[in-house]
């Protein structure tokens, strides 16, 4: 609702009769002048704060974000100076209301994104993250195929917590349903889960010990893996490009020495012929796809018995479709390329959003 001048005047002289109190001033006013519009008690104090701040009484105007362009102008180049600013602060430092800050900014396109936890990446993690993109742009170019033939493969750990921000769940209702979310469990396990994507194909899942070292992921690599694998084409096997990270288990030197004998010159890790950047789960299907998708299903059997878990993980990886696989895997290409454009830093779900699921 908007008042006159005048009348704003008349609700400050209120609020000095109700001894600054705003909900007194509410009555106050009501009973001087029955006849007009009467405000709440936030007018009141929107009033009186302006008042205390500029010395001035201003009318505000629902369309000022249209009717002053200079206005606009300035909280536009201000905001993309500072994008971290919050909407009350742009209304504080330019003495306008909150609702017309918000206005100018929706008019122009500009929305509010949650910034997402993503693994630190230090400068000098910068340029070995842009000669390995370089390098896979440059294979795709020759080979249009060759993303077909790189099995991504990863580990991912299932608790019973999980991982839960209050903010990022909401329930819509018409009325309050006061949903909860379980904190604390009867049930205590630990799910040490991998698995692999190549192609349009899902390998796995294998459940690990929770605890994984390097003879037991020897032994996988020997025993299991072979036949996972039984179902690619043998043509895609005999190129296949097996990749993994730089975690303790995958460096150890057993591993690496199995890998050269299994995979000769055609593996990617720390310390493999093709090396792997660290800290660069955002390059990786299984990361920015694969197990936010599997613990999404599976959140929801977070209290049960650790056989039951177990058992909704493998329902969950029976819900990946050919299309959804194919669709990550490809999607290495453009993020190489967002990575060479922003020489090496986080490349994320589009230019303006990170989108990395955090294990």
């Amino acid at each position: 609702m908007i008042f006159t001048k005048n009348e704003y005047v008349d609700m400050i002289f209120a609020y000095g009769e109700a001894k600054q109190s705003a909900r007194r001033a509410v009555q106050i006013y009501k009973e001087r002048f029955p006849t007009r519009r009467h405000p709440d008690h936030k007018v009141i104090l929107r009033v009186v704060k302006n008042f205390k701040a500029t010395g001035k009484v201003h009318e505000f105007s629902r369309n000022r974000s249209c009717a002053d362009p200079e206005l606009a102008l300035r909280v536009l180049e201000y905001v993309e100076e500072n994008p971290r600013s919050s909407v009350r602060q742009i209304s504080r430092i330019f003495n306008t209301p909150i609702s017309t800050a918000w206005r100018i900014l929706r008019k122009n396109a500009l929305h509010p994104f949650h910034m997402q936890r993503v693994h630190q990446l230090l400068p000098r993690d910068w340029q070995p993250r842009v000669n390995f993109c370089m390098g896979f742009l440059a294979q795709c170019r020759r080979d249009s195929g060759f993303p077909d033939q790189i099995l991504w493969t990863d580990e991912s750990t299932f608790t019973p917590n999980g991982v839960f921000n209050s903010k990022n769940y909401v329930f819509w209702a018409k009325e309050n349903p006061h949903a909860t979310r379980v904190g604390a469990f009867q049930y205590k396990w630990k799910i040490n889960v991998w698995a692999g994507l190549i192609g349009d194909r899902v390998i796995g899942p294998v459940f690990f010990p929770p605890k994984l070292d390097g003879e037991k992921y020897v032994e996988f690599l020997q025993e299991q893996l072979p036949l996972l694998l039984e179902d690619v084409p043998l043509l895609v096997r005999e190129n296949m490009i097996f990749q993994h990270d730089g975690a303790p288990a995958h460096f150890h030197r057993n591993t690496r020495t199995t890998l050269d004998a299994q995979f000769p010159d055609r593996w990617m890790g720390r310390g493999g012929p093709i090396t792997w950047p660290a800290r660069s789960p955002d390059l990786t299907p299984l990361d920015f796809f694969l197990w936010g998708h599997i613990k999404n299903l599976v959140e929801n059997e977070r209290g049960g018995r650790e056989e039951e878990v177990r058992a909704a993980i493998i329902a969950a990886f029976q819900t990946l479709t050919s299309d959804m696989v194919h669709r990550a895997t490809r999607d290495i290409v453009r993020r190489a390329e967002l990575c060479v454009q922003q020489r090496g830093r986080w490349c994320g779900k589009d230019s303006k959003a990170l989108h990395l699921h955090i294990k």
